[in-house]
């Protein structure tokens, strides 16, 4: 156990010097982030990842490791038991990993949200025909759901950078057939059908941080269509507080306080 803990303490200094070796080797003439780059900007670096030669290393940007890549230790669990479980993720992108953990950090937080919304709703996720994800990251949801064996229809709704990249690494790593069933909207008016009751919704903390007149204009959608939903949202975003604006819908719903890591509440999970 101690042995473990050692290495665990060596994962951060070992990230932020993965980080600094990357930046040099691969990612020398990558635009750089800052606090004045426009979302628009930040887009198009999601996609420029999408293209050689930085498709190879693309989970080693530092971009992609601060913004959608969890690198937390308490998802470490969730990843041993997606092995045991007998998961094995795709090593596309050379993903950044623990000492001895074979599937990456990320994907065992996104296992976790599958996990937590089953236990809750007991409600299997292949029993949906039509999964739509709001905000899909570089795709490791999209590729974990398609492990689960779902043959539904899997809509992801999301920006045209972003994209870019999504469907790179998906193609890269799904069967034909998962890659079939895949389609991707720029907004969630763009969805055909329109959400209905049957259909699954998820948005892991990207409702929360699009601008107050488009999430207000997407919770009322899920609102009136009473679908299914994996929810989780901020408290708190850019200075707003998005705690009465969640809480004024999904009555009918269950909330889970989020509190990892270290017990620190800043979140919460809506299932239904």
């Amino acid at each position: 156990m101690r042995l473990f803990n050692f290495q665990d303490s060596l994962y951060r200094p070992k990230l932020k010097l993965l980080k600094i070796i990357s930046k040099n080797l691969y990612f020398r003439k990558f635009p750089e982030r800052t606090k004045w780059t426009k979302w628009s900007e930040i887009d198009n670096n999601f996609g420029l990842l999408s293209s050689d030669p930085y498709f190879n290393k693309f989970r080693r940007c530092k971009l992609l490791i601060e913004t959608m890549d969890y690198q937390k230790l308490d998802a470490k669990k969730y990843s041993k038991l997606l092995k045991s479980n007998g998961f094995r993720e795709p090593k596309i992108g050379s993903p950044v990993k623990p000492f001895m953990l074979r599937n990456s950090l990320n994907a065992g937080h996104q296992y976790r949200h599958i996990i937590k919304y089953t236990k809750s709703t007991n409600i299997s996720i292949n029993s949906y025909k039509r999964i739509i994800e709001f905000g899909g990251g570089y795709g490791c949801m999209r590729w974990l759901i398609s492990q689960h064996k779902y043959e539904g229809k899997y809509e992801i709704v999301e920006n045209p950078g972003i994209k870019k990249l999504q469907e790179r690494y998906l193609r890269s790593s799904l069967a034909p057939s998962d890659i079939e069933r895949t389609n991707w909207n720029q907004t969630v008016k763009d969805l055909v059908p329109i959400l209905k009751l049957d259909d699954l919704f998820i948005g892991l903390w990207s409702v929360s941080e699009t601008p107050t007149d488009l999430m207000l204009e997407i919770l009322e959608n899920l609102e009136i269509s009473n679908c299914h939903l994996l929810l989780a949202f901020q408290h708190s975003f850019n200075g707003r507080d998005n705690r009465p604006h969640f809480n004024n819908y999904f009555r009918n719903a269950t909330r889970e306080e989020i509190a990892y890591p270290a017990n620190n509440f800043h979140s919460t999970y809506i299932f239904r």
